[in-house]
């Protein structure tokens, strides 16, 4: 510490504390002699603000001018429990009693977040007042030589000194040979008036063996007289201005204590009735009867102090402080289940889940604690991982969080030191470093030499399913050596990836020694299946026999009032956290009177400051030091857990004073700590306890500590910032910091986009359009509020699909918008989205209107310099065209979107637009050139879309070509084998990504490749659900296509006339819509399914369909479709005699085709010639 630092602090300190030792101050900042002799120099001789006292003490002797002129610029200190109090003149008040204190400083917090100091910072409290006087002090100035009477008084005054501080007593001031001394301001204590009389006790014992010394040297023995009570006063007041500023002290207490004092003999102590009543049977008294003080209404008991009460000869501890283990109160049963639960993994070696789940303050963290007790005294190992409020779109967040930890990385760590230390912690397993390294250095954002470890060429999918197993391969490695304890706490706040990762290891607990314990709230919905090895607990209220149990063990065993009692059961409705809270805010209160075996209420609960609200119980708290008050609330900004380094970069005070408000804390029992400062974390001991403390802020300062936490971690803390872009969006969005708020949320949606993090994607997006809704309107904010909705549509579609209400309104909204908006470039993904909606949403002839949509798109595409618009505006346009059956326009625009792509210009389309164009580009060529009669280059193309989009790794392109491209492929030309095997695998990627519009069509697609399988009751229930689902989510697109599916699985199923019906609605919807590519295939289909039903006059019905199949096929130039019609038709004319007019009309169709000979289709049409020949 700079030595200005520690002159500024020590200045301060004697400031309060009148006097100070040199000991204590070499202690206290580890000074060396000639460090200490700079000090007091500059103290005695140029601040002129210290005076020394034999060569052992400094005492004060300048003006709060002196301290405040010694503080450098941020360095002003206000911890109330240093500040110096009102110093009284007892001989000129009769009620109040003022003093010259320090003026009023502004807290480094306020003065930082740019408030201001309150001109009082005035405060209700019970207060113990001492008074301690020299005896016949006037008598001993005539026998002595005023140098010795000095000595003696100093020596008389260093003694009380020691025994007041012994007690944490605060001596107000010197006055002369008389001593003004407070317990319970400004730090409030347990037990204030016991303290007081303890020490009035000491003092009293001291004066013998200081009179030894004094009866030698002297001739001369002295005495003191010592006056207590207590009272409720007002404290803190400030009144006059500048230098005439004065704290006040308003109540009876403190001149009472003057008068008392004045009623005791030589050595004795006089104390009043609530004095007494507080301290209990602590001591013996002596009635002293009922007297008349000055200043004081009516008769005042009185009570002398004769000695120290202990009949047991044990010292009393401190009942309210007897509570430091878990309180399990009313849960024998759920504390039994976990305790089987681990017993079970003990014995029999497999795993097993607990579900805890409870609201805020049931008892759920004091459950754990207490089976993690019992584990740790088994001495088998345990984990806990948190989840966070704030990080609840960020994946992974609480295993990335242990696994720093574990690998003890340091801030000041580079690169290297961190790539060591991580393979340090890697190396204790049995997984290779070469797959395991790689892998968590990436969920670590750490970069990794290549010359040490190849780069990763995984897909995001094969990278998380990877780093899935590698994670629960540790986990279960540990599991079985022996049993393992692992909790996960707070699942309310956990991200989709964190709780797919859980899922995977309750998937495997059984097959070790694992025993997981989760615990949620109940808004949390278990995402997994029920399971022989899950046992949920769920925490319910305590009932009114288990709350007053809970009390009574706060309490210490001694009974509160019955009305107390109720008081409490009412106010905390049986949840445990508020129980322990308010009782322990009673019991810390002044309304109770402890007989010894109970207590007893002094007066109606309605005229007492009892808390309403654990918000009140906690602030109650707090108040009593403002220093710690304005941590916690600055800590609770920074959330749950937070580190020193961080509260030390936005406080302004010294380490020493910032490190003793935090242990005020945490001897307050309001947080946990964990290391030592610098490298220390905090914890708040309870969420609500960290709730109530933020709550308590006002908006400006609020606004103001989130400010200052935003830029902190900007300045400071870049890794965090590029690692956790949300956790500064959520800074700045409480900052009121729209704009900066924006980037952020922008941010972290494009990095979860990224990873194939939708839902968080989703969630951050959504963040940044509320700040948007709730700021002013401008054409700004309407601009990036379009950039945001336009950004929200692709993973919304994605997990929700294309006609979802929540995907429709964010279409709708950024059309809105868009014409609010003067920017053409914008008008690209709405034109987009448009075309979506209504490619998708088409109940309504709606395909014609997707390629009005897609010209306009591409028209303005054509007057960009930037070629993305183009590839865009040709695919879409060619898809629309597809769509209608215009398979030869469709050919030529799919052609050239390809030819217009580039992979380094064009690549981030993809994450704006949800798809990757060539990808999808690639895709629809593919089947449009099976239709249009070229299945061998079909295959090609079809086999290099699924290249190119495992290429750039982006889960939805894949699953969208396996879809719409792979299947629809293999299903055109019949073949199961290809039909089964990319189904599989994009309903696999469906499940993992949480893709639903893949898995409705991949339902349907599983009941054709069942029934083709022969499994026809499981098919038609398969398909029926699937075509249900795409119903019920208002999916049009390819629905003809789909239910001409489902009417073939019916068919072959044996319901040909259900099949029928189906038929008719689908060519309903084509005449609807417009929907065309498929219609071919539904007039074929139903000519079919007409002869398989076997109807009155089928043949001349089925020729007329089979004809209208062909007429729609070649005016399309779908030559598969129509090889495929003309089979039909010529497969019936030919069982009607007509060999020749069958053989007519399929050969020339054949002849046309120059390659796919391999085909279903085209086998079967040279079978059938055959045969007709």
């Amino acid at each position: 510490m700079k030595f200005s630092k520690v002159l500024a602090e020590v200045t301060w300190l004697l400031l309060c504390e009148r006097r100070l030792t040199y000991r204590r101050i070499r202690r206290e900042f580890n000074l060396d002699v000639a460090a200490l002799e700079d000090l007091r120099h500059e103290l005695i001789q140029v601040k002129r603000c210290a005076a020394d006292q034999g060569g052992e003490f400094l005492t004060w002797a300048g003006t709060a001018e002196n301290a405040q002129s010694t503080m450098a610029p941020g360095d002003s200190l206000q911890i109330s429990a240093l500040r110096p109090l009102a110093l009284p003149e007892v001989a000129s008040s009769k009620r109040g009693l003022k003093s010259n204190a320090a003026p009023a400083m502004a807290s480094p917090l306020a003065e930082r977040s740019g408030a201001k100091a309150s001109s009082s910072d005035a405060e209700r409290r019970p207060l113990t007042v001492m008074f301690c006087d020299l005896a016949d002090s006037t008598a001993l100035s005539t026998k002595l030589d005023p140098e010795d009477l000095q000595d003696i008084i100093r020596t008389y005054q260093e003694t009380c000194t020691h025994h007041i501080q012994e007690y944490e007593g605060f001596i107000a001031k010197f006055m002369g040979d008389g001593i003004l001394v407070y317990f319970g301001y400004p730090k409030s204590l347990e037990r204030n008036a016991e303290r007081a009389v303890r020490s009035a006790l000491d003092i009293v014992a001291a004066m013998a063996g200081l009179n030894q010394t004094l009866g030698r040297d002297k001739g001369v023995e002295i005495a003191v007289r010592v006056g207590i009570a207590t009272g409720m006063v007002m404290v803190g007041e400030i009144v006059g201005e500048g230098m005439a500023q004065e704290r006040t002290v308003i109540g009876e207490a403190p001149n009472m204590a003057a008068r008392l004092q004045g009623l005791a003999e030589r050595n004795g102590i006089v104390v009043g009735e609530l004095t007494r009543q507080l301290s209990g049977d602590a001591f013996d008294y002596e009635d002293l009867g009922l007297h008349e003080l000055k200043g004081i209404t009516g008769l005042v008991q009185t009570w002398g102090v004769t000695k120290l009460h202990d009949d047991t000869g044990v010292a009393r501890g401190d009942d309210h402080d007897v509570i430091t283990a878990p309180v399990l109160v009313g849960r024998d049963e759920e504390i039994g289940l976990l305790r089987r639960a681990w017993q079970s993994t003990n014995d029999e070696g497999r795993g097993q889940v607990v579900t805890l789940s409870g609201e805020a303050g049931i008892g759920k963290s004091s459950l754990i604690d207490g089976l993690k007790a019992e584990v740790r005294v088994e001495g088998k190992p345990q984990l806990t991982m948190r989840c966070s409020p704030y990080h609840t779109n960020s994946a992974l967040y609480p295993v990335i969080e242990h696994f720093r930890r574990l690998a003890r990385w340091r801030p000041e760590d580079d690169a290297a030191s961190r790539l060591a230390k991580l393979e340090a912690m890697l190396g204790r397993y049995a997984q290779p470093l070469t797959e395991t390294v790689p892998l968590m250095a990436s969920l670590l954002s750490l970069a990794v030499p290549e010359d040490r470890y190849p780069a990763l060429t995984l897909s995001p999918l094969q990278q998380k399913q990877q780093t899935q197993d590698m994670i629960t391969g540790i986990t279960l490695e540990v599991a079985e050596s022996q049993p393992f304890l692992q909790l996960w706490e707070d699942l309310h706040w956990a991200d989709p990836s964190t709780l797919e990762l859980i899922g995977l290891l309750i998937e495997q607990a059984p097959t070790a020694s694992l025993l997981m314990v989760l615990t949620a709230r109940p808004e949390f919905v278990l995402p997994w299946p029920s399971r022989s090895h899950i046992t949920p607990i769920t925490l319910n209220r305590l009932e009114r026999p288990h709350t007053e149990a809970l009390v009574a063990r706060i309490a210490g065993a001694k009974l509160l009032p019955e009305q107390v009692v109720d008081h409490i059961v009412t106010k905390t409705d049986g949840v445990p956290l508020y129980v322990e809270e308010l009782t322990k805010t009673i019991l810390a209160s002044n309304i109770l009177r402890d007989t010894g075996k109970s207590y007893e209420l002094n007066g109606p609960l309605s005229s007492l400051s009892i808390p309403d609200t654990l918000q009140e119980s906690l602030m109650a708290r707090l108040d009593r030091l403002l220093q710690v008050r304005e941590l916690a609330q600055l800590g609770s900004v920074l959330g749950r857990e937070f580190a020193y380094e961080m509260i030390s970069g936005l406080s302004a005070i010294g380490d020493t004073v910032l490190q003793e408000g935090l242990r005020q804390l945490v001897d307050a029992e309001l947080l946990y700590q964990r290391g030592r400062p610098p490298r220390a974390k905090y914890i708040f001991k309870h969420a609500l306890v960290k709730d109530a403390a933020y709550s308590s802020l006002l908006r400006r300062p609020r606004q103001q500590y989130h400010r200052q936490v935003a830029e902190l971690l900007e300045k400071s803390f870049p890794e965090t910032v590029e690692a956790d872009p949300e956790l500064l969006a959520h800074h700045y969005s409480e900052a009121g910091n729209v704009d900066r708020a924006i980037d952020y949320w922008q941010l972290a949606g494009q990095r979860a986009i990224e990873r194939s993090a939708n839902t968080e994607a989703i969630a951050h997006f959504k963040f940044g359009v509320s700040m948007i809704r709730a700021a002013p309107a401008s054409d700004a904010l309407a601009l990036r509020e379009l950039k945001l909705q336009t950004m929200l549509a692709g993973p919304l579609i994605a997990t929700e699909g294309y006609s979802a209400p929540e995907t429709v309104a964010v279409f709708e909204r950024a059309h809105e918008l868009s014409n609010q908006v003067n920017d053409p470039t914008l008008m690209f993904p709405v034109l987009y989205q448009q075309w979506v909606f209504n490619l998708i949403n088409h109940n309504g002839a709606r395909i014609p209107e997707t390629l009005r949509i897609a010209r306009q798109f591409l028209e303005m595409a054509e007057a960009q310099q930037d070629t993305l618009p183009k590839v865009l505006g040709h695919r879409i346009t060619a898809t629309s065209q597809y769509a209608l059956g215009d398979f030869a326009q469709a050919r030529t625009g799919l052609e050239t979107a390809i030819s217009y792509y580039d992979k380094e210009q064009h690549g981030h389309s993809t994450f704006e637009f949800g798809q990757n164009p060539k990808s999808a580009s690639l895709a629809f060529l593919g089947i449009t050139l099976h239709i249009l009669g070229y299945p061998d280059q079909a295959k090609k193309i079809e086999s290099a879309a699924l290249d190119h989009a495992k290429e750039i790794e982006h889960a939805y392109t894949t699953g969208y070509v396996r879809c719409f491209g792979d299947f629809c492929a293999a299903f055109f030309r019949r073949d199961i084998y290809d039909a089964e095997r990319s189904n599989a695998s994009f309903l696999k990627l469906a499940d993992e990504q949480n893709f639903p519009l893949f898995n409705w069509f991949g339902e349907i697609n599983a009941g054709w490749i069942l029934s083709k399988q022969g499994c026809h009751d499981e098919a038609i229930v398969t398909a029926q659900s699937g075509l249900e689902n795409l119903r019920k989510a208002g999916i049009f697109f390819l629905l003809p296509m789909v239910m001409g599916q489902v009417s073939e699985v019916l068919a072959a199923g044996g319901q040909p006339e259900k099949a029928l019906d189906l038929l008719d609605t689908a060519l309903e919807t084509v005449g609807r819509s417009e929907e065309r590519f498929f219609e071919a295939e539904l007039y074929r289909l139903k000519g079919e399914q007409l002869i398989l039903a076997n109807r009155p006059g089928v043949a001349e019905e089925a020729e007329k369909l089979f004809l209208q199949s062909l007429d729609v096929a070649r005016n399309q130039q779908a030559k598969s479709w129509e090889l495929r019609t003309a089979a039909s038709l010529a497969r019936m004319w030919g069982q009607q005699g007509k060999a020749d007019d069958a053989r007519d009309l399929l050969q020339p169709v054949y002849d046309w085709f120059t390659e796919g000979f391999d085909t279903a289709d085209l086998k079967d049409a040279k079978a059938l010639l055959d045969e007709l020949a």
